[in-house]
């Protein structure tokens, strides 16, 4: 089984995460009409809940900017995942669609507002460490083909190869989740100001959704909060 651990620089800044294991899902191709109803509810709180103007200074939000203002000038202008999902779910009227595996983890970390990221556990080489970047690591964007540089002195997510995901902004293209795989590694973690239990409280949320639209699943804990 593939291991997890946390840099203890990155634990310095605040940053908490879990890391497990959800195995013998098999994802549809098409979203089911329940799921759907699901999701198009959820979206319909979601908006009425927040403001576009407002978002960036949203306790969650405001959290994750400040830790990349702390790790550099190129982190500082990224925004993290959660509050792109609101920005986009404003432009839009709704969250993005990819497939129901992507759309049930997007769905919870907008409700959240916790970094979530899905793997497929197949294609992760060694164990798995979030870690402070040197600049040197092989990174290749989600949709593209060939790698680009890591600014150093960020955190990002790493296999003993790869870059899987830099900061909680922008995953990799190996190991992307797609309806092909059945055992997937979900990374969840939060930014300084968020109590421990806001990551269990959301993997228990995502295992629930999961078996409701997916079947029956029991995620392995990796790794012990951090």
């Amino acid at each position: 089984m593939t291991a997890f651990s946390i840099d203890p620089h990155v634990s310095d800044l605040g940053i908490r995460a879990i890391a497990f294991v959800v195995g013998g899902i098999t994802v549809p191709e098409q979203s089911s009409p329940e799921l759907d109803h699901t999701i198009e509810t959820a979206e319909k709180a979601l908006l009425a809940a927040t403001d576009p103007k407002t978002l960036k200074t949203e306790p969650e939000f405001k959290a994750f900017r400040a830790v990349h203002t702390l790790v550099g000038k190129a982190a500082k202008s990224e925004v993290a995942a959660p509050e792109t999902l609101h920005r986009l779910l404003h432009r839009a009227g709704r969250l993005p669609r990819i497939n129901p595996l992507v759309d049930i983890y997007n769905l919870v970390s907008a409700q959240t507002r916790l970094a979530f990221g899905a793997h497929d556990l197949t294609t992760i080489t060694g164990d798995v460490r979030l870690a402070m970047t040197t600049g040197t690591e092989r990174f290749v964007l989600l949709g593209a083909t060939e790698p680009v540089p890591v600014p150093a002195g960020e955190y990002a997510y790493l296999d003993d190869t790869d870059v899987l995901c830099r900061l909680e902004v922008r995953q990799c293209e190996k190991s992307k989740a797609t309806s092909a795989t059945t055992d997937t590694l979900f990374i969840v973690h939060v930014g300084p100001g968020r109590e421990p239990g806001d990551l269990t409280d959301a993997r228990d949320r995502l295992a629930a959704l999961l078996t409701d639209h997916l079947g029956p699943c029991s995620p392995i804990d990796l790794e012990a909060l951090a």
